[in-house]
């Protein structure tokens, strides 16, 4: 909200430095407001499209600035001077180049680099769940990276219950249906094509949440590649399934960090 609120103040003043007809003037403070508007708006009916709503907005000043002075330029003909003036053309080409270069190219860069997901993907727990740490116990390798926390759930209460508990939250909150003990989302929309993924799993000494973000990569078959160095049995909501840990060979250290410690 604020930076939208910025960019359509300052592409207004800029454009009233150029501005020799009152009614297109008024024309240009509602273009920048829709477009303010459209972009916030876009942000919160989808919250993982703030790179879009980014886009949007920089693009559509960009836009509007341009259209509105070629609009002047053809009624006042060679009187107007409006490409002349430099507020004008700074808050264009500032506008395009933001639109144009920076967002595409952050998110093309990005787009390869991983992340540490907040326990708010999570939502707020039910009763009976809590996750303890501190998420310092965190790693990032290959294009992804992972935090762990152990899950703890109401005493007396055994690994493999509390992890169908969480389970049955996260479903609850749109998270997908985990497959052998995971479930990933997508981070982003359109530009952001990084995904958010928790697993879940357990040992003797309890259960264990790990959260991932990054680019997304295949899915090995839990038969093929040897094992890691650690194993541990992956809980979903379905039957219970003694597997190695589902990254295979993939080199990354964020498998560590999905496996018990």
């Amino acid at each position: 909200m604020l930076v939208a609120s910025v960019v359509t103040v300052v592409a207004f003043l800029a454009w009233l430095t150029v501005a020799r007809l009152p009614w297109c003037t008024g024309v240009v403070l509602v273009a920048l407001i829709l477009v303010a508007v459209a972009s916030v708006t876009l942000a919160a009916v989808q919250p993982r499209a703030a790179v879009e709503a980014r886009l949007l907005l920089f693009g559509g000043v960009a836009v509007t600035l341009l259209v509105a002075g070629e609009m002047q330029r053809r009624r006042l003909g060679d009187d107007d001077r409006t490409s002349r003036r430099w507020p004008y053309r700074i808050a264009v080409g500032l506008a395009l180049f933001v639109a144009l270069a920076c967002i595409p190219a952050a998110a093309w860069d990005f787009n390869d680099d991983g992340f540490v997901p907040s326990a708010q993907e999570l939502g707020p727990l039910p009763g009976g769940l809590a996750i303890r740490g501190a998420g310092g116990d965190s790693e990032c390798g290959s294009g992804r990276c992972a935090v762990s926390f152990a899950l703890v759930g109401r005493p007396g209460e055994s690994a493999d219950q509390v992890a169908r508990r969480m389970w049955g939250h996260l479903a609850s909150i749109g998270w997908p249906a985990a497959d052998g003990g995971r479930s990933c989302r997508p981070a982003g929309w359109l530009l952001d094509t990084r995904e958010t993924c928790v697993e879940i799993s357990t040992a003797e000494d309890g259960a264990r949440l790990t959260l991932e973000g990054g680019r997304p990569y295949p899915r090995f078959g839990r038969a093929g590649g040897p094992a890691s160095r650690h194993r541990f049995r992956a809980v979903s909501d379905g039957p219970l399934w003694s597997v190695t840990s589902p990254h295979g060979t993939h080199g990354d250290d964020c498998s560590r960090a999905a496996s018990h410690r």
